[in-house]
């Protein structure tokens, strides 16, 4: 996701995580955000976003920030938060399936602690 990659940092990367294209046309791009997230946003952190968008891309273009109530897709941030609970819930799946898990359960009435399974970097 373009958000991520774009080496902004702060608030200037919650804000642009946060938000989703609303259009792009002749070099005019609007971003949309939820209200609240948009009362965090400044001329500087505006213009941060910006260039961070136009170095990524080779661009030249001016970014405006609107506010909408509901959001009608999924930010970046959302998109990321859904896919790692996704992964969580397909590995907390793989746990049970295995041999061993299932023997634990039958002879001792273990239980998964569901809240326990976390990603590790390897």
């Amino acid at each position: 996701m373009l958000a991520f990659e774009l080496g902004l940092q702060g608030l200037a990367q919650e804000i642009a995580i946060n938000s989703i294209v609303e259009s792009y046309d002749q070099n005019h791009l609007c971003l949309k955000l939820e209200p609240e997230i948009l009362e965090l946003a400044n001329a500087t952190i505006r213009d941060e976003i910006t260039q961070a968008i136009e170095s990524k891309l080779g661009v030249s273009l001016s970014v405006d920030l609107l506010a909408q109530d509901k959001l009608t897709v999924e930010t970046p941030q959302q998109a990321r938060i859904r896919a790692q609970e996704e992964h969580r819930r397909a590995a907390i799946d793989a746990i049970r399936q295995e041999a061993v898990v299932q023997k634990l359960h039958q002879a001792f009435g273990a239980e998964l602690v569901e809240s326990s399974v976390t990603k590790r970097d390897v």
